[in-house]
């Protein structure tokens, strides 16, 4: 009796041992291959979509599976494609390694994209606040719309905008705020307004003005802070020197050195996990500056740099990407330059390259046409085409939209309009 005790409980843990190592290996990517009765080891592919429920294609065969799902794939490389009716594909050669998790994170934008205008007392010289969340713009020829307004981008529910609310308002004989300079404080919370007084041919006298971002600003209660702008605009430098630096001290020392020396125009993506440079100088960012993260981006990267070209660095996984080159970038804005008539009223055009609100694309403004491309410079996708002024064209702060000014034909005015991307 003993004996047949002991038995059935070895046989017990032994099965409930076979049991628990059977779901380890599971669970580490490894599969029961019936051939050979082992356990293959596999990685696993995690197929993911924005929007969700996307068709998956590996090496051109449809699975029946939709994202979001896990799939088990064995060690190698493989063409991932994931799409949907009515959005642009998504396309990428992504490398499974055995026991290691691999993600897809594919953003797929609709073909045909809805125009929704926002304003309607056709709007001008837009200028986007520091923080990405409010425009400035002029309004002229309205009556006592005549002025500057401003326009809140982050959504309510169900995606609607806000209003626009004027805040300052011009006076018949007045002074005509929508002739105005303008720029937002690096705060986003007030807008220094410039106007010209009186002007000769020595000498021309301005005044200027400080007004809140979020209230109607009466003309009456103005106050000329002319004086003080330059120890103003001083403060602003200090303040934007020392954001910059905070930044700048997460990257690692060694890559802040090639960075000071053989790079310009450093911009962090808005999460801070990744900066977008143009190098000034050969150099080579040595490998392995962070630890290497399990399952990190396989695409191609490019760890020597050259002058006048463009690269993202992503400081979570140490990988370093070739996005174009400068030339390709300013191309469209030279273009612009040359057909721009001359004006005394503040330029509006967006940069040609700049961060999306994802984090993981790069937002590329061109002559009649808005890009999208992936932080390691694929998938890119036109988004839009067509005609706006000045070049100027933003997300909205939760990528669902673009902001531009345009019009739909001769006839109507110019007005900024929404893109929607969702």
């Amino acid at each position: 009796m003993v004996r047949k005790r002991l038995i059935i409980f070895l046989s017990v843990f032994l099965g409930i041992a076979l049991v628990a190592y059977f779901l380890v290996k599971l669970a580490s990517g490894y599969r029961p291959d019936f051939s050979t009765k082992t356990m293959r080891p596999t990685g696993l592919l995690v197929a993911t979509s924005t929007p969700n429920q996307a068709s998956i294609l590996v090496n051109g065969k449809i699975l029946k599976a939709k994202t979001a799902t896990t799939l088990s794939l064995g060690p190698g490389e493989y063409n991932i494609e994931i799409k949907k009716d009515g959005f642009s594909s998504w396309k990428k050669k992504i490398l499974i390694e055995k026991e290691l998790v691999a993600k897809t994170d594919a953003y797929l934008f609709p073909t045909y994209p809805d125009l929704k205008a926002l304003t309607s007392a056709s709007a001008s010289n837009p200028v986007i606040s520091p923080d990405g969340k409010k425009i400035v713009f002029a309004v002229a020829d309205q009556d006592e719309k005549n002025g500057l307004w401003v326009l809140d981008l982050p959504e309510r529910p169900l995606g609607l905008t806000r209003e626009p609310r004027q805040v300052l308002q011009s006076a018949p004989k007045g002074r005509d705020f929508a002739k105005a300079n303008y720029q937002w404080t690096p705060d986003s919370k007030q807008i220094l307004v410039t106007l010209v007084k009186s002007a000769t041919k020595t000498k021309v006298i301005e005044e200027n003005f400080l007004i809140d971002a979020n209230n109607l600003n009466q003309a009456t209660n103005l106050i000329d802070v002319t004086d003080q702008l330059p120890a103003i605009k001083k403060e602003w430098e200090n303040e934007e020197k020392i954001l910059q630096e905070a930044k700048l001290g997460k990257l690692p020392e060694e890559l802040l050195g090639i960075l000071g020396k053989s790079a310009k125009d450093i911009f962090f993506s808005p999460d801070e996990t990744k900066i977008l440079y143009t190098a000034t100088a050969s150099a080579t960012i040595p490998k392995e500056l962070i630890p290497p993260l399990p399952g990190a981006s396989n695409q191609t990267e490019s760890r020597d740099i050259n002058p006048r070209k463009i690269y993202i660095y992503d400081l979570k996984e140490d990988r370093n990407f070739y996005i174009m080159s400068e030339q390709e970038s300013k191309r469209v804005k030279e273009q612009e330059k040359k057909e721009e008539k001359i004006s005394t009223l503040p330029l509006s055009s967006s940069p040609a390259l700049s961060w999306f609100p994802t984090s993981k694309h790069i937002f590329l403004v061109q002559k009649d046409k808005i890009s999208i491309i992936e932080y390691d410079g694929t998938n890119k996708v036109d988004v839009y085409s067509g005609p706006f002024e000045n070049s100027f064209a933003f997300p909205f702060p939760s990528g669902n939209k673009i902001l531009v000014l345009t019009s739909l034909s001769k006839e109507t005015p110019v007005n900024l309009y929404s893109i929607s991307l969702k």
